[in-house]
């Protein structure tokens, strides 16, 4: 059976372009005892690819020639495990590619039911809604009066943040760059306003829907609109830091706030935290999305159509090409 796979061929410097990557068709090799073959439905493009893409990081570091990190879902079609059997459902580090081979034990069984897929990268996917609910609720304590900002309002785990903040009683900011997806924020995800950082007088824009200040700050993108916000803290305010797309491109020299002793200044919390640490909650994470999205909590999905679009993809997600979850359907 053949493979269609992204490989890295030259470890981007800045923006991550399509000539850093080379897509290739392989012949897999027969399987081995406990391993299994899988069709990749859809692929998840995440941030933190680009971590995996530079010198190595949290998330480990990319081999040259080798399958991009990407996590995926797909189905079994060939198996010499008996922990999967063919035509089973699973989610896990399928990588960039069409079908992902390897031992049982890399992938994670899922019933699928009603549910399309792509909902176990999305609502339901670790790096996406689980990760949004951790931050919002577990770490960042949100609860009805708060006023809530979240940055990288538009992107998966911002559009499910904010939605978490919402159904918990907040009023909820969110930030993200154009118009479009100012108004896509507030007309289809319902939230209470939307600043476009693109725009000018971000921070007016802030104090105007925040005049008494934030309760609770909810970072996707860190650099100087993280300062901006720390400025505008409530006493005893929360930032949660959990991603910092703005930093990625860049990861030898991350820019750190200036203006954090404003956290000292108004007795706030600055947490950070990675959703792996609260495992052993997934599965309560898991039940309280699931009765939200039966009172509409929804995260509407761009699906970019072949592997080879996969380079591309990645692009968007630090240009701002994107809205919602951002999937490759092989």
């Amino acid at each position: 059976m053949d493979n269609r796979r992204v490989v890295l061929v030259e470890r981007p410097t800045g923006l991550v372009e399509a000539s850093h990557f080379a897509v290739e068709t392989v012949e897999l090799p027969a399987l081995e005892e406990g391993q299994v073959r899988v069709e990749v439905s859809h692929v998840s493009v995440d941030a933190f690819i680009r971590t995996t893409l530079g010198g190595g990081g949290f998330h480990g570091q990319a081999g040259m020639r080798e399958p991009v990190m990407a996590l995926g879902v797909g189905k079994v079609v060939e198996s010499a495990a008996a922990e999967l059997a063919v035509g089973d459902w699973i989610t896990g580090a399928t990588m960039a590619q069409s079908v992902a081979q390897g031992p049982a034990a890399m992938f994670q069984k899922i019933e699928i039911g009603n549910q399309p897929p792509s909902m176990f990268l999305g609502l339901l996917g670790v790096t996406t809604g689980l990760t949004a609910y951790a931050g919002m609720v577990r770490v960042g304590g949100v609860k009805a009066g708060d006023t809530v900002v979240v940055s990288g309002a538009a992107g998966a785990v911002g559009t499910v943040a904010c939605q978490l903040a919402k159904h918990s009683g907040a009023k909820v900011i969110g930030i993200a760059g154009g118009p479009e997806k100012t108004k896509w924020l507030t007309d289809t995800i319902g939230i209470d306003g939307a600043i476009d950082y693109k725009a000018p007088d971000v921070g007016g824009q802030l104090d105007a829907l925040a005049p008494d200040g934030v309760d609770l700050y909810f970072d996707n993108v860190g650099g100087e609109l993280l300062d901006m916000v720390l400025d505008r803290i409530r006493m005893e305010a929360r930032v949660v830091l959990c991603g910092a797309i703005s930093q990625y491109n860049n990861m030898e020299e991350v820019r750190g706030p200036k203006l954090y002793l404003r956290i000292a200044e108004r007795n706030a919390q600055m947490l950070g935290f990675t959703v792996f640490h609260y495992e052993k909650e997934y599965a309560a994470f898991t039940k309280q999305i699931l009765e939200w999205m039966d009172n509409g909590l929804q995260l509407p999905e761009q699906i970019e159509e072949g592997i080879d679009a996969f380079p591309n993809a990645l692009n968007k997600m630090f240009v701002g090409g994107h809205m919602g979850k951002l999937l490759v359907k092989p």
